[in-house]
């Protein structure tokens, strides 16, 4: 009688204990699902507008070099003035790119998959 009692006490356990897994295994894929909704939808935003702010400083560039051509009477001159802008850009970007692009987009992930930790500054 105490074997047949013990025994069923267990298979309830394990039962009990194998309906907890598989919630905690829904709970964390549907974590899993929110978190890369949220970075997918976020990095689909950034890069719409980042596809809108190139083509508005393209423009732009191309203004300004036809601007400074007028003024320097030389539309070539204009044109290879403002790729040696980017050019220096660009230089000065590789040099502060582990400050500039590194830390901040490792800093972002940890912050989008790890919340619990965003008060930590290090």
């Amino acid at each position: 009688m105490f074997k047949e009692d013990f025994k069923d006490h267990l298979n309830d356990v394990k039962d009990e204990f194998e309906k907890y897994v598989d919630k905690r295994i829904d709970l964390l894929k549907l974590h899993i699902v929110e978190e890369l909704s949220r970075f997918t939808a976020g990095f689909a935003v950034k890069m719409g507008i980042l596809y809108l702010l190139f083509f508005a400083l393209m423009f732009i560039s191309i203004a300004g070099a036809y601007f400074l051509g007028h003024i320097l009477e030389s539309v070539t001159l204009g044109f290879l003035i403002i790729a040696g802008f980017y050019f220096l850009l660009a230089w000065m970007f590789y040099l502060l790119r582990r400050k500039v692009v590194e830390k901040p987009v490792i800093r972002s992930f940890v912050k989008l998959f790890f919340p619990k930790f965003e008060d930590d500054d290090e």
